[in-house]
């Protein structure tokens, strides 16, 4: 699937890409909708760090958060994050020019469903991996 169908699927879905996904410049890689992933890749921007410098915990966080969001309405569900965890591994600093998220939806049970995710540096290396149960909306 392309990353204008993703597009499309989502707002006929009634769930656009949200504006911090514009924001931070997301790109559509690749939905596998028998493996239940999505690949996103985001461009590393120097307005992302701290004095350090690397990046923003909370930039990291929305990189795969902003993924795992898309992945639930392209699943059939329009679900909201209940909690989020994350475990940083490598910092994402500034000879790293774009990252790659990728999640995947681990279980459902009902209403309730498990993502994980993991955050990937331009060479290839595990920078983070996260998981979040989301809990889908009732349909009023």
């Amino acid at each position: 699937m392309t990353e204008e169908n993703i597009e499309t699927t989502l707002e006929n879905e009634g769930m656009p890409v949200p504006n911090v996904w514009v924001e931070l410049e997301g790109e559509f890689l690749d939905f596998d909708k028998d493996n239940e992933t999505l690949k996103c890749k985001f461009p590393v921007r120097d307005r992302y760090f701290n004095p350090l410098p690397t990046t923003l915990g909370g930039i990291i966080d929305s990189w795969i958060d902003i993924t795992m969001g898309p992945l639930t309405v392209l699943l059939g569900q329009k679900a909201v994050n209940k909690n989020f965890s994350i475990k940083y591994l490598k910092p994402v600093g500034p000879s790293t020019e774009y990252v790659t998220a990728v999640a995947w939806r681990e279980s459902i049970d009902g209403r309730n469903s498990l993502y994980k995710g993991e955050l990937y540096l331009n060479n290839g290396e595990l920078a983070a991996v996260a998981e979040s149960e989301f809990v889908e909306i009732r349909k009023s």
